[in-house]
């Protein structure tokens, strides 16, 4: 089973892991109960605010509902590896 799952939208590439417990879910709906479409929704808010943490080099982006941790693949301007998304709590 590959490790992640590549999904093309408005010409970018997102990759979501899948989960290492359960090779069949992907690890934000594991670990979080989230979709990809939920951290999609987050990363095309234009509303959606987004910090760049420097220690842990990954963005956060704040979006209504959730909460999208990413990063730029290395070498790439298009793909997107995701690393968590999570509901918003505040």
């Amino acid at each position: 089973m590959p490790r992640y799952r590549a999904v093309r939208r408005q010409g970018f590439t997102f990759l979501f892991a899948y989960d290492e417990t359960d090779s069949t879910l992907l690890h934000i709906f594991a670990r979080h109960l989230t979709t990809l479409e939920d951290a999609l929704t987050v990363w095309f808010d234009p509303t959606a605010e987004d910090t760049w943490h420097e220690q842990y080099e990954r963005f956060e982006s704040r979006g209504e509902n959730h909460i999208l941790l990413w990063t730029w693949r290395a070498g790439s301007d298009d793909t997107v590896l995701i690393i968590s998304c999570f509901t918003r709590e505040d």
